[in-house]
């Protein structure tokens, strides 16, 4: 019997056990011929799963392929020679009940893979298809040969074709031509994948290859070959719910709604432009999004997203982009090139018009657009990662508003970075979200310093730098009238601050011509600044300069910067009194520079000082007490106190400072005044280093007492001006106070024997100490007229100490000289008795040929008020008799008239000498009236009629 009539004698189950027989020796000859000719007893689904279990996976794919076409199609065909291909031994020995009982056994698996069950629309050939590429991949692990196995049947379904090219294709391409070097998972695995774990997967080669160093180019590339195939199976995964089988339902359980996989890879991209924008930057303006997908040609043709849902999704990718700007955290100018090749993109999507170059002048920037509305919707909600992407956020729209938005933001950071201030485009965006004045003059003030102190720059380029900043402060709009904040980023920041910024920058780099033409002498006659406000800063900055410096000579340092500044614009406002003062300050100071000063704690005098002190006039005193014979330079001293009272040093830049309202007449009675402070300290740093001469001589030719109308106009004056924290009249005051102090102190000096013999040697002719208590009188009496009211008694006690000492003297004197001539009578011979031998007597400098007697202090207060009847009413004798006068009153008119030197001081020839308190008794008549009249008995002209 031949074996094609014994096959046909054969039961059921001795057919599948052959055809089993035949699988298992991977004999696709024979089994087509058994299962042909058998078909009865090998149905398709039973092949299949025969085909599933027993044929080897590692088997050539096409070796069968084309049976299963057959099987399929239900065109079964024995082969070219059936009868030599059929073998029934392996069989033909069972019995029935042993072929039943081993085919009980085979333990054939399911067509359908168990991920797959739950799909009802595939049928047996797609389950098997998909199958056997699964069991293919996990047995050998070679995924060609399972696409080798799907590929000849993907014209059998289309969600077939669906299946091998969004799980198969996507995986062959990152295990053998993307990333063969790294690993990948199992088909299996990989089909399972779902949402943004799913994209976190297919790009995490991307990733790892971008951190070690692969090109950008290649995120293009694994979008469009591997994330976007894979998308296009979302509607398959959507019917296909993964089995619980053998799993916990806690872990196998899907959300109520799975994410959109265009959504998450969108959210993949956003995520990923704040640690790699280059990369995200490449993937946009290389990959057209949804519509440009690389399907291998499996695709033949076919549109895997429908028209309605292109349009939406092309939007969400255009926002995408727009989006992820507002993530750029680096502020490197690559990352600033890229979004702005990623602008111009967006704008060439959205048909929009065409972008200024990120280098272009400053002139052809974008303006902002007055009439949006889109800045009073942006708030920090959202640029928010949670709300950035939501299809409402009004700053990410793709339309012509948001973009032109972040276009102004993109080429603000840009300039930023071309003024040395670099800030990512999301620092950019939450400075002017913030709104903060004080954090953006702080930034515009650290950029201007920047510049000013970094390489020189020439005045073209501090132009440029000028408009950059004026761009940055209103983003170019129009000027508005008002004085409200404007759009850009330093929008909160008044404009005069902001020039008054770029002003100091430019004092501070030297630019002085530069400030002359844009602030002082504009070419347009409009002026950035009020001319108040430049002359604000310029003083300010030359004053801070001046506070800063350590020395005061002005050639050197701070000193000499403020100098030339003041030089350099003092002519462009010759009204204004603080340049004048300013000026004063610097002479002062500079003057002050050649002694040495230390003031408290040992801390050297630096010209700060001068500005922080409520009485810089003061400071000379210390200047005094520690220069040795400085009082000596009183003419440079007292230069210096006058500039100083001039300068008014802590008012300069006061608003409220008066010193502007004065006028020349009340400067002159201010310099007049300190004058005399400075002379009165001269003589007390004198008397201090026992120069006696120098003090008697500064108080008698420097201190000469004022005229009455002298008097009346400096009380004028000091009542009516005041200068800021100084009180003319207090310094008034205090500078009398010196004056006639430092003549009482004078007058009170008392002489070491040593400083008295190097001063004045003993002669036949004089009395050294006689001498210095004549001059220390006509010290007090210079104190008498300088003095005021209050303190006139004061005074004549010194002088009534004086008088005292000055009559024991002279009583010294006229007992020596009687004894002198009692001796020389003695020693006379008698022959010459009669004749009287005259003995000039020695004299006293200052001292006249007749010795008078002291004159006691009534006596003086009375001459005193003789005096003053004649000086203080001149009107009297026109409404009174005329008296006879004595000779005591006129020789005491007569003393008044001599002169405070001392040659006045002394007689000469025959002339009658006048004393020096007969002329104190006058001097004093002024003060005594109105202090001291109950002693004088002083009666007022309307008593006296």
């Amino acid at each position: 019997m031949s074996e094609l009539q014994q096959l046909q004698q054969l039961s059921p189950a001795h057919c599948v056990l052959l055809a089993v027989h035949y699988a298992t020796e991977s004999n696709i000859t024979a089994l087509r011929a058994v299962t042909a000719l058998r078909h009865d007893a090998l149905e398709l689904a039973l092949v299949l799963r025969i085909l599933l279990t027993f044929l080897p996976e590692g088997a050539d794919p096409p070796a069968y392929t084309a049976y299963v076409h057959e099987l399929a199609s239900a065109s079964r065909t024995t082969g070219d020679d059936p009868a030599a291909a059929v073998d029934t031994a392996a069989v033909r020995e069972l019995s029935a009940s042993q072929a039943r009982r081993k085919r009980r056994h085979l333990g054939l698996v399911e067509l359908a893979h168990p991920l797959y069950k739950s799909d009802a629309e595939l049928d047996a050939l797609s389950l098997f298809v998909i199958h056997r590429a699964h069991r293919v991949d996990a047995q050998t692990g070679l995924l060609d040969l399972a696409a080798k196995v799907v590929v000849p049947f993907l014209g059998h379904s289309e969600h077939l074709r669906a299946w091998f090219i969004s799980a198969v294709l996507p995986l062959c391409r990152l295990a053998y031509e993307y990333y063969p070097e790294d690993d990948t998972p199992s088909l299996e695995a990989f089909v399972q994948l779902r949402g943004k774990r799913a994209i976190d997967y297919q790009l995490s080669n991307l990733l790892r290859a971008r951190r070690s160093g692969q090109d950008v180019d290649i995120a293009a590339r694994d979008l469009r070959g591997v994330v976007g195939p894979w998308i296009c199976g979302a509607n398959e995964r959507k019917r296909r719910k993964p089995s619980v089988e053998g799993r916990r339902a806690s872990i196998t359980a899907l959300p109520a709604q799975e994410p959109d996989d265009w959504e998450c890879l969108l959210g993949w991209l956003l995520h990923t432009s704040k640690n790699d924008f280059p990369l995200v930057a490449s993937a946009f303006r290389t990959w057209d999004g949804p519509e440009d997908l690389d399907l291998g040609g499996y695709d033949e043709g076919r549109d895997y997203i429908d028209e309605e849902n292109r349009g939406n999704l092309e939007l969400r990718y255009a926002q995408t982009a727009l989006a992820c700007l507002y993530q750029v955290h680096k502020n490197d100018i690559e990352s600033l090139h890229l979004a702005h090749s990623l602008l111009v993109r967006l704008s060439d999507l959205l048909n929009l018009e065409s972008l200024p170059d990120l280098n272009a002048d400053v002139d052809s920037l974008p303006m902002y657009d007055l009439s949006s509305t889109l800045i009073t919707e942006f708030t920090t909600a959202l640029v928010q990662d949670e709300h950035i992407l939501r299809p409402d956020n009004a700053i990410t729209r793709p339309n012509r508003e948001p973009v032109r938005l972040i276009e102004l933001f993109v080429f603000s950071a840009y300039l930023l970075s071309t003024l040395q201030q670099p800030l990512s485009i999301r620092e950019v965006v939450r400075l002017y979200l913030r709104s903060d004045a004080s954090e953006q003059i702080a930034l515009l003030q650290k950029i201007l310093h920047t510049l000013s102190s970094g390489s020189k720059k020439n005045d073209e380029q501090w132009k440029v730098i000028r408009s950059k900043v004026s761009w940055l402060w209103k983003w170019g709009a129009p000027s508005q009238d008002g004085d409200g904040p404007t759009p850009g980023i330093f929008g909160q920041v008044e404009i005069n601050t902001v020039e008054t910024e770029v002003l100091k920058a430019l004092l501070e780099s030297s630019h002085y011509p530069l400030i002359i033409q844009t602030y002082i002498q504009p070419a347009s006659q409009t002026h950035p600044l009020p001319l108040s406000g430049v002359e604000n800063a310029i003083l300010k900055y030359a004053l801070h300069h001046y506070d800063n410096a350590s020395n005061g000579n002005r050639t050197r340092g701070g000193m000499k910067r403020a100098a030339d500044i003041v030089a350099a614009f003092a002519g462009y406002f010759p009204s204004s009194p603080r340049f004048r003062r300013t000026q004063a300050l610097l002479a002062a100071t500079h003057s002050m520079s050649y002694y040495s000063l230390i003031l408290q704690h040992g801390v050297p005098f630096q010209p700060v000082n001068i500005r922080v002190s409520a009485d810089p006039l003061s400071l000379l005193r210390k200047l005094l007490s520690q220069n040795s014979r400085s009082y000596t330079h009183l003419d440079d001293l007292i230069s210096i106190g006058q500039n100083l009272v001039v300068a008014m040093p802590s008012t300069i830049m006061n608003e409220d400072s008066a010193m502007g309202s004065l006028d020349p007449a009340a400067i002159e009675e201010k310099k007049v005044v300190a004058e005399r402070r400075v002379i009165g300290m001269a003589i007390e740093a004198a008397l201090e280093a026992d120069d006696f001469e120098t003090a008697y001589s500064y108080v008698v030719n420097r201190l000469s007492p004022p005229s009455p109308t002298i008097s009346l106009a400096a009380s004028t004056s000091s009542r009516r001006y005041s200068f800021g924290s100084y009180d003319s009249t207090r310094q008034d005051d205090e500078a009398e106070d010196v004056s006639w102090r430092a003549a009482l102190l004078a007058g009170k000096h008392r002489f070491s024997p040593l400083s008295s013999s190097m001063w004045s040697q003993p002669s036949s002719t004089a009395r050294p100490d006689l001498r210095r208590l004549e001059q220390r009188m006509e010290l007090l009496s210079q104190a008498l007229l300088l003095a005021p009211p209050s303190h006139l008694e004061e005074v004549l006690s010194v002088w009534q100490q004086c008088e005292s000492e000055m009559t024991a003297l002279l009583a010294e004197e006229t007992e020596a000289e009687e004894r002198f001539n009692d001796a020389a009578d003695r020693k006379l011979p008698g022959a010459f008795m009669s004749e009287t031998i005259a003995v000039q007597p020695r004299r006293e400098i200052g001292r006249g040929a007749v010795e008078e007697s002291p004159m006691g202090l009534f006596d003086v207060a009375r001459g005193a008020a003789a005096a003053f009847s004649k000086s203080a009413f001149p009107l009297r004798g026109s409404n009174t008799a005329p008296r006879p006068e004595s000779s005591d009153t006129r020789d005491d008119a007569g003393r008044v008239s001599m002169d405070l030197s001392d040659a006045g001081s002394i007689g000469s020839g025959g002339e009658e000498r006048v004393r020096k308190r007969d002329y104190v008794a006058n001097a004093v008549t002024g003060g005594l009236a109105s202090g001291l009249g109950w002693v004088l008995g002083a009666t007022p002209a309307q008593e006296g009629k």
